[in-house]
Order: structure tokens, then sequence, then C-alpha cells
């Protein structure tokens, strides 16, 4: 029996698929939005609308722009497809919250201007319309992270083809992050040594071709992710079209590149037959400048907000062990330069000889630390430092480097000198931007991705970074930093 056998690959179990139509959470979505803005709706009729005003005309104008505000709501969402978003990835609904809220805002600033009697009824109703996207912007992730990301049998059971590097990045990243709308079940890869084994946790089930050989195979999953263009391609000797063809399913997602495409902006073009995908490349010069601006504004702001906290962390750090308070550390910021980078002492002053001798010593640790570059039991750490990590207290400092151009308040991380081997080339990207106090990898599983994932964020984040997604990424760290889920 040969190789090429299904029943020798793999034990085809039935795998349970979907039990949740493909259409049920965007469903599920509209009629959350629904609920949400009938209850707005009631409270602002309530407290400031027909049940507050005494003059009939009054109420009547006032219940024509409720209606119009909250209509608009829904309306324009659905136009920008945001109900039928078959992935649930925060940036890109942000992205299309922020357009949909926008073009509400041009469709009433028309009338507004042309039509002089009536501006009072469009000011009431793009007011209410915003107010209605902001609160069914925070349900919508409200539902997606309490409800839909613990419900396994929502997502798409999905097949990856190519189980190389890039293909266990993005099974462990699907597995990672159920709302993501994915759920993979499998490798096919030519690479005959794969077969019958395992990569990311899941079966590497044998060639491509066994996917249109056999049907038990195939409906096991309901679309395909090839993770590795070039390397299929190079394989086959085929173009796109006749790879795509040889998979049986209605649905194939192809990888341009881990990290390495930016995604934000980049939409497809038919050139008469032929796919192309357009990737906008933004200079960012005048970005960069109004970041350095409200970086010093913000930067000097919160050193005068939080300086009666930083002077009792500075006590307590030095009741808690003998050292200094502040802890210097040479960070890299581009090309030749570094500076010192400034956090507030969260292990004893010996931390470095503990943890050669640790690495030394004890294999595993050595093995964790390769791999991530921290600890998860980290024993150099003191008492009061596990506290001041954990609330990520111990970064305040590091405003006092914002206020002097050393860094970003949203940035790529900063790279210690002797790692910039390990970020090899995409150096040259990273570089061109001041490293963060917070970033995109932090807010992104931080502590739980390994180094080469934090160095595809941070190439991603600086081909993408924008005044947008800067939002985005504050957003999330103040979430992150309300739960105490620092590193």
């Amino acid at each position: 029996m040969s190789k090429l056998d299904p029943e020798v690959v793999i034990d085809l179990t039935s795998v349970k698929k979907a039990t949740i139509p493909p259409i049920a959470p965007g469903l599920l979505l509209a009629l959350s939005d629904g609920l949400v803005l009938a209850l707005v709706g009631w409270t602002l009729n309530h407290f400031l609308g027909a049940d507050a005003l005494t003059e009939p005309m009054e109420a009547a104008a006032w219940q024509r722009s409720l209606v119009t505000g909250l209509m608009l709501v829904p309306l324009v969402k659905s136009v920008f497809g945001i109900y039928t978003l078959g992935r649930f990835d925060y940036m890109e609904r942000t992205r299309r919250t922020f357009q949909a809220a926008f073009l509400c805002c041009a469709v009433l600033a028309v009338p507004f201007i042309v039509m002089e009697g009536f501006r009072s009824f469009f000011v009431e109703a793009l007011s209410i319309a915003l107010l209605g996207f902001a609160v069914t912007y925070v349900a919508d992730l409200l539902l997606i992270q309490g409800l839909l990301s613990s419900a396994l049998d929502w997502r798409t059971p999905v097949m990856i083809v190519g189980a190389g590097p890039q293909g266990a990045a993005i099974a462990e990243k699907l597995q990672r992050l159920p709302w993501l709308g994915m759920r993979p079940v499998g490798f096919v890869d030519d690479d005959d040594s794969l077969w019958q084994t395992r990569v990311a946790g899941l079966p590497v089930m044998g060639p491509v071709e066994l996917l249109a050989k056999s049907p038990a195979v195939a409906s096991q999953a309901s679309a395909a992710i090839v993770a590795d263009i070039g390397r299929h391609m190079g394989r086959q000797g085929s173009d796109l079209t006749s790879l795509v063809r040889t998979l049986p399913f209605r649905q194939v997602y192809c990888v341009l590149g881990e990290g390495n495409v930016s995604a934000v902006d980049a939409t497809y073009h038919n050139l008469h037959g032929s796919l192309a995908l357009r990737v906008s490349v933004r200079p960012p010069t005048g970005y960069l400048r109004i970041r350095r601006a409200m970086d010093i504004v913000l930067s000097a702001i919160l050193l005068v907000v939080v300086a009666p906290l930083m002077l009792g962390l500075a006590v307590a750090i030095r009741l808690d062990s003998p050292g200094p308070v502040m802890f210097r550390q040479k960070r890299w910021a581009g090309g030749k330069q570094t500076f010192d980078l400034l956090k507030f002492r969260s292990m004893h002053v010996d931390a470095e000889e503990q943890l050669q001798h640790l690495l030394a010593n004890d294999p595993v640790a050595r093995e964790e630390y390769m791999t991530y570059h921290k600890l998860t039991v980290d024993p150099r750490i003191t008492p009061l430092g596990r506290f001041l990590r954990k609330t990520s207290l111990d970064e305040l400092p590091q405003l006092w480097n914002i206020l002097m151009g050393d860094m970003s308040l949203i940035g790529p991380r900063a790279y210690m000198p002797k790692e910039l081997p390990e970020v090899g080339d995409s150096a040259a990207v990273i570089g061109t931007v001041r490293p963060g106090l917070t970033g995109y990898w932090q807010v992104s599983g931080r502590h739980r991705t390994t180094f080469q994932e934090r160095v595809a964020m941070d190439v991603f984040y600086v081909r993408n970074c924008g005044l947008l997604f800067d939002f985005f990424i504050l957003c999330k760290t103040a979430v992150m930093v309300l739960k105490g889920d620092g590193s």
C-alpha cells in the first residue's frame, strides 16, 4: 500500500464541521446592533426627547432626528460589509466602522450646507448616528469576544496547504485567535518527509493531490489556506489559477507573506483577466511629524499626572530590595544609534548572572528563552517587580524617553543591540521609525508570541502605520493594562 493511499496517510475519523451556518454570526451581530440601537433610542427619547419636550413641533422634529440617526447606523454598516465580514480581526472591523461613520458625516453634510432651515435636524441626526456607531462597535467586540470566540462550532474548518514554517505559524495563529473565524483541521504538503507527522499539533495528511483524490479528506474542511504561494508554485511549476483549481473548495485563501505584505490598505484589481494586488506605499513623513507632536504633548501631560505615583513606586522599590530605583539598558534606535531605555527596576541587581546560571543548568528554561526571549517563571524578578510587570507600571519612566525623542508612545519593540542578528533583514524596515512604549505585538499576544512573530508584527506595523492604527493600539493597550495582562 503506497503513501498516497489516504488510509495510510491518516486515520480518517470524521471531523465535526461548523454547526452554525456561515451567515449566522453576521445575523447575530445585526440583531445585537438592533437591540442596542433600540435601547439607545429609548434612553435618548426618555431623557432628551419626546418625554422631556413640551412643544409638539419640537418633539416631532426630535423624533425624526432620532429615527434618521439610528437607521443610518445599520444601513451604512451593511454597505461596508461589516455584517458579512467573515473574520473578526479588530483592525479590519475598526477600519470599516470608521469609514462607515465618515460616510455618514459626508451624507449629512451636504443637506446641512444647502438646507439652512433644517440644520438643527441634521446636527441632531449626525450626533445620534455617531453615538450609535460607537455603542454598537463596543457591543460587537463584547459579543465576539464573549460569545463567538468561545463557541468553536461557528468557525469555518480550513485545510492548510503547506506544512512549512509559514503554514505552522498560520495554524498556531488560527488556534490562538478564535475570533479570526477559522479552525484549522490539518495540512497537506508535497514533501513526503512530513507525511504522517504533526505540525502545530495538527496532522499532515499527505500530498496536495490527496484533496482531489479522496473526498473523505476534503470533506473535513470547507475552505483552504495556501500558506506559501511561492513555495508551492515553485514545486508545481504552475500559476495561481491552476493551483486554486486543484483544490476542491469554493473558498481558497492565498497568503502572500507573513508580515511582509501591507494588508490594511491592500485591494485587488482585475487587469482584464489578470489578478493584481494593489498595496499602498504611503510616505510616512507627514504622519511621523503629527505623531511626534502628539508624543511631546501627551508624554509631558502624563509625566505631570503620574509624578506622585512614580515617587511612591520609587520609595517602594528601595524598600523591597537593595539596588538602584531605575534600570537602564541599551536599546537600538535604528542604524547604529542606541539610547538608554529607562524602567523601574523589577529584578535583583545580579539578574544577568542569575540568568546565565539558570540557562546553563536548565535545558527547558534555555529552550524557552531561546524561543521567546522571556521566561514564564523568572527567578530574577523581585516580589514587587512581579506586580510592576503585571500592571506595566515598570515602564512609566519611558515617558521621559518619549519626551526626549528616543521613543514614541506607539511603535515597534525597542530591541537590544545583541538581538539584531536575529531580527535580520527586517531591521532595515523596523529602524525607520522610533521604538514604542506600546505597539502592535504588545497587544497581539505579547509573551505568547515567539521572537520571530514579534519581528513580523513590527514589520507589519511599520508598513501600515497610521493614526487609525495607532488609535486602535492605544485602545487595546488600555484594555490590557486594566486587565493586568502585562509581561
